[in-house]
């Protein structure tokens, strides 16, 4: 019995360390730096924009301990990584979308290949920071309509357009919204040690573009200080 039961053990762990499946996607409204180029010649290509994936999975969460690169890249990568200010598709972080006199903005995330889980929504001010981080995206993470900071996809492949409300009187001349879509198709343990299909470790992908904001009521930009925006057509 106590083999029995070992193998089963055993069993149960392998599944958890080794099954996955790959989903895919990519924010294009306001597009991510990796897809500014479906919307801008200017630039730099990158057909595999709906694989920020934080290198894949295994790679995620073997030698990099769970770590994901700010902006969906691998972790171990040299900084600035692709994907982040200075990086190959970050560059200097050309504003793609200006979101003026409203309290809320319509994001739209596709999804290319779905694994179910969720959807959510981070800011990054770097008026105040200066420099992405963690800490940075940590101190606006942006609520749905209904209140919750998580939206689950169910079964939807294609585009999702969600409306997220902006942070209280916040206007930036340069901010940062980061799009985390984390699948939910894995098996894994749950924070009770109950074994469940979502729960545990799930891939991840990230998608950062670089906006603006004006809050309603705040002064208006000047001409001086608009620059070119690439706003998708989705």
């Amino acid at each position: 019995m106590k083999f029995f039961i070992s193998t089963i053990t055993i069993a149960v762990i392998n599944l958890i360390l080794v099954e996955y499946t790959s989903g895919h996607g990519m924010m294009l409204s306001p597009p991510g730096r990796s897809s500014r180029w479906r919307f801008d010649s200017s630039a730099p290509i990158n057909y595999n924009d709906n694989e920020n994936f934080c290198g894949g999975f295994g790679v995620q969460y073997g030698p990099n301990g769970g770590k994901c690169g700010l902006c969906g890249d691998d972790y171990a990568q040299p900084t600035p990584r692709d994907n982040e200010l200075g990086g190959k598709y970050g560059g200097n972080g050309v504003i793609v979308q200006t979101f003026e006199d409203t309290y809320t903005a319509v994001i739209g995330f596709k999804i290319t290949a779905n694994h179910m889980g969720h959807l959510s929504y981070n800011l990054c001010d770097l008026d105040e920071f200066k420099e992405e981080s963690e800490e940075c995206f940590a101190k606006y993470t942006l609520k749905f309509a209904d209140g919750s900071d998580k939206f689950y996809v169910g079964n939807t492949i294609g585009l999702i357009d969600t409306t997220v409300v902006l942070p209280s009187g916040l206007s930036c001349n340069h901010c940062v919204l980061r799009a985390t879509y984390t699948a939910g198709n894995n098996w894994g343990v749950c924070e009770n040690g109950v074994g469940a299909m979502g729960c545990g470790n799930q891939e991840m992908f990230k998608s950062c573009a670089d906006i603006r904001i004006v809050a309603p009521n705040s002064k208006k930009m000047s001409a001086s200080e608009t620059v070119y925006e690439a706003i998708p057509d989705v």
